[in-house]
């Protein structure tokens, strides 16, 4: 179980530092190549806009978990703290779903023979010599937006519980 909670604290954050070291790590290596010594990795660009479209993703998840992502609320915080919470659980619902549904047609894109054939051109696992299937990029969608839901039904249950405690201080 300590390994759970550590997933749910840690995850998200451990990913974005490793994708954004990566990405820091290796622009910075093709800019010293290119401009010092007129030469460049042919990889390192197709690898860097990899991470960053995992880190995209992931970042959206570690966001609905942290409850920073951009809104304009200024309307809600004007009504009744009961109504604002229940607002927030209409809002939640419809992001799970949106979510959901993100993540089930980003399965199917990746199951889709003509996504699945396909391989990096310049990206070689090591040791192998393989090419890296395209699976690997297509996969953050469905990732993403399944961890993101994931993220979206922690908060709905915060946000139910919050709504429930506002019910009784106003029978109270």
């Amino acid at each position: 179980m300590k390994i759970l909670k550590w997933l749910d604290d840690n995850l998200e954050i451990c990913l974005v530092n490793f994708l954004l070291a990566n990405i820091v790590v290796w622009v910075f290596v093709q800019v010293v190549l290119r401009y010092i010594f007129s030469y460049s990795l042919p990889w390192s660009e197709e690898l860097v806009r990899w991470c960053f479209v995992w880190f995209i993703w992931v970042g959206v998840s570690y966001a609905f978990k942290a409850r920073k992502h951009i809104c304009i609320d200024v309307f809600v915080k004007m009504l009744p703290a009961r109504a604002s919470a229940f607002i927030g659980i209409l809002i939640d619902l419809i992001l799970l779903w949106a979510m959901l549904k993100i993540g089930i047609l980003g399965v199917s894109q990746i199951m889709n023979p003509i996504i699945s054939n396909q391989s990096s051109i310049v990206l070689i696992w090591p040791f192998s010599g393989v090419n890296i299937s395209m699976f690997w990029l297509y996969a953050s969608l469905p990732f993403g937006a399944l961890l993101s839901s994931l993220r979206l039904l922690q908060v709905l249950v915060q946000d139910i519980a919050a709504f429930a405690r506002h019910s009784k201080s106003k029978e109270a």
